[in-house]
């Protein structure tokens, strides 16, 4: 989980223009650590990382549409170099 990313997105819901108090960064964060999220095993994000690259490629949010997918290939080296050529591979095609 990329926590920076979280809290920036949590700051643009709230139309938060300061920064957050470090007690409420440190507050969110334990309640992070609280919440035990179950881990997307790698086969099944290659089952489905097709479909996540397809829908980079025709300009949709994919990490929105798909945020666990997204998150799993910002931990796991060996799915995002899956990614990133499968998308290679669309992107060439798309270019021809």
């Amino acid at each position: 989980m990329n926590i920076r990313n979280l809290i920036r997105r949590l700051r643009n819901s709230l139309h938060l223009r300061k920064e957050l108090p470090n007690e409420a960064v440190l507050g969110f964060l334990r309640i992070l650590e609280g919440v035990r999220e179950e881990e997307i095993p790698c086969s099944e994000i290659y089952a489905k990382l097709d479909e996540y690259v397809e829908r980079e490629v025709s300009k949709k949010d994919a990490a929105q549409l798909m945020p666990l997918i997204r998150e799993h290939l910002d931990v796991c080296p060996e799915c995002c170099e899956e990614y990133e050529a499968l998308l290679n591979v669309l992107n060439e095609n798309a270019k021809s």
